[in-house]
């Protein structure tokens, strides 16, 4: 669940409001890798376009290929592939069974 900021446990051996705690308040405190990886956060995504749209259809399309190992469809499909259209930003998603199917979907 995590644990409480080490100032305030300094504080509470400090004030003698907790008993058989051995803390020693002149070291530093340890580092927590869990609270640093909690504290990293994604990159977000650019509100505004940077560089030049597309001039026709499917002039640059972007793909990404998505695995859901948890999820598998009725019909087996255990993969994702997006497709967007940079002119017109219209999306496709095919769903397939194994990577090898993205090449020969597109």
């Amino acid at each position: 669940l995590g644990h409480a900021h080490y100032r305030a446990v300094y504080d509470l051996a400090r004030s003698g409001n907790a008993t058989g705690m051995p803390i020693d308040l002149s070291a530093q405190p340890p580092v927590c890798d869990n609270c640093i990886l909690g504290k990293q956060t994604k990159s977000s995504v650019p509100k505004v376009r940077v560089g030049a749209r597309a001039g026709r259809r499917l002039g640059i399309v972007h793909v990404d290929l998505m695995e859901h190992p948890d999820v598998v469809s009725a019909l087996g499909n255990k993969y994702i592939m997006d497709i967007i259209d940079d002119f017109s930003s219209y999306t496709w998603a095919i769903p397939l069974a194994s990577k090898s199917d993205a090449f020969s979907s597109l």
